[in-house]
């Protein structure tokens, strides 16, 4: 639990995504004296992206795989991998790295911080989690630590788990558009081409696509044999 709004923050990883939770939460209060010390104003159009959380949030914002702004994205561990997979491209590289430190961990690529950004834009209002229960028998190798909220002992085992959704409320939508606004049209179509291939389908296909192209990411994961031997 975090004692204030910047309780959870890491200040060596986070002085850029900081400044990003700074310039939301000034938005969304009105504070101008404030916004313009910072370069801002309330008629900006776009925000240029300058930390790893921005370009979470303009993943969240960008047209999915059913061409409508703002879908979901499914699942803790599809959204770590995804946000992964554009650490890696060259549009993203040296943003995403002024926030979020993927390394090798349980569970192939892993970045903590991702988790506190999304706790810090929940608390702000700007990220809702929503959770549907689905059968146990449907939960993907790995999915595990994307699975939430247990039910009792005494309920059904083929009913046992939920999983949660990550998408922008309606404030997160304002606000994420300017930052999606900001990208370069080369960072805007490799942001949308990467939802799009990878927001529905099965986990167990990014997983081993990264488990494939990466390898040195995985080198510590428990499920390692499990991924690759799905192929």
């Amino acid at each position: 639990m975090m004692n204030s709004f910047f309780g959870c923050i890491n200040q060596k990883l986070y002085h850029q995504n900081t400044y990003s939770l700074k310039r939301i939460k000034y938005r969304k209060t009105k504070e101008f004296e404030i916004m313009g010390q910072m370069g801002l104003n309330d008629n900006q159009e776009a925000w240029a992206p300058e930390s790893a959380l921005d370009i979470l949030l303009a993943l969240l914002y960008c047209e999915g795989a059913g061409g409508q702004i703002g879908e979901n994205i499914e699942g803790i561990t599809r959204l770590d991998k995804i946000m992964f997979l554009l650490s890696e491209s060259e549009e993203f590289r040296d943003i995403i790295e002024k926030g979020y430190n993927f390394e090798a961990d349980n569970f192939g690529p892993f970045a903590p911080e991702l988790f506190d950004d999304i706790e810090a834009l929940k608390q702000e209002n700007i990220v809702q989690v929503v959770s549907r229960r689905i059968p146990r028998r449907q939960i993907e190798v790995a999915d595990e630590s994307s699975v939430i909220d247990p039910l009792e002992d005494d309920e059904p085992s083929d009913t046992a788990f939920s999983v949660s959704k990550y998408q922008l409320t309606k404030e997160g939508l304002e606000i994420s558009k300017l930052i999606y606004n900001g990208l370069t049209p080369d960072q805007k179509t490799k942001l949308i081409q990467v939802k799009k291939t990878w927001q529905n389908r099965n986990l167990s296909d990014l997983l081993h696509y990264i488990y494939t192209k990466y390898p040195k990411t995985t080198e510590k994961s428990k499920i390692r044999r499990q991924v690759l031997s799905r192929r």
